[in-house]
């Protein structure tokens, strides 16, 4: 009887390697995606804001393609932190499957060359291996996303401090709603700035308002800090009023910063307690260690 340890890698890998194999076969070809990468070709990434994709796309694109073709509603992924780092979903979903497959398939071929050499490891190990390889490879590009999200994000919200302060000031400039954050994003560096002008273009050719545009902007890449000034400008009176409004945005955002970057601070002091103490332990340890051998011998 075959045991069950041995039929669940083997089912894994079966139904990845499928899916790799199901990805490579052409598909037919979809109506929405042909406009789309039309599109692309007509406008570049930099003025469209578009995740950008070569031609002919990656494995791992492909083979993310056909899984949100066929599984899109079951499987869930991170579109707003995917949105921010302008990673495409199909992308991320075909690395994370193609590293499980990885993970899988590893410790099985090391087993078999180990096995051609006459000394193969016991059946449990490979076999537990591949199931935490492939736990481990899948929830690693996740976890990185996160990460380089959470970054991303902070860097945002610097920015939106600074644009905060900077609107304020062209608003009390008897500048329009509309025209101190365009013009405000205009004169900004980085790449968030980019994509505000980006974000702006479009809705002028959209005929949406720029606050319009920039609160979606904040829902789709979910910083509130950048739906803020959107709500305060569509709300907008008299310049005095939005002047003050947007400035305590500003303070209040500052201060969340400091008070961010001291936790931080706290938690990395917290964190090195213990190698220090070890440390000095460790440091005793050699100091005492001839004295009192000395005593003893003495």
């Amino acid at each position: 009887m075959i045991p069950m340890t041995a039929v669940l890698p083997a089912a894994a890998c079966g139904i990845f390697i499928g899916l790799a194999v199901r990805a490579a076969v052409p598909a037919k070809p979809d109506l929405a995606s042909a406009l789309d990468r039309l599109n692309a070709r007509n406008y570049p990434a930099a003025l469209t804001g578009a995740v950008p994709t070569t031609a002919a796309g990656t494995l791992a694109e492909k083979l993310g393609a056909r899984l949100l073709a066929d599984f899109g509603l079951r499987i869930r992924l991170p579109h707003k932190d995917l949105a921010l780092l302008r990673i495409s979903p199909a992308e991320h979903l075909g690395r994370r499957v193609l590293f499980t497959l990885f993970g899988l398939l590893s410790p099985q071929l090391l087993q078999a060359t180990l096995a051609l050499g006459g000394a193969p490891l016991p059946f449990l190990l490979p076999t537990g291996l591949s199931l935490l390889m492939a736990v481990v490879f899948w929830l690693s590009p996740g976890r990185d996303v996160k990460r380089d999200a959470a970054a991303a994000r902070l860097v945002v919200r610097h920015a939106a401090a600074s644009y905060l302060e900077r609107v304020a000031l062209a608003r009390i400039a008897n500048s329009g709603a509309g025209q101190a954050l365009t013009d405000t994003a205009d004169v900004g560096d980085g790449w968030i700035f980019e994509r505000m002008r980006v974000v702006f273009d479009q809705a002028e050719l959209a005929g949406v308002t720029p606050w319009d545009a920039l609160r979606q902007l904040g829902d789709e890449l979910d910083i509130p800090e950048l739906t803020r000034p959107a709500d305060t400008l569509a709300l907008a009176g008299e310049g005095a009023a939005v002047y003050t409004t947007l400035q305590a945005q500003a303070r209040q955002l500052r201060i969340a910063l400091i008070s961010d970057a001291k936790a931080q601070a706290n938690e990395a002091s917290a964190s090195m307690v213990l190698p220090v103490t070890f440390g000095v332990i460790l440091m005793l340890a050699f100091v005492m260690i001839p004295v009192v051998a000395t005593i003893l011998a003495s």
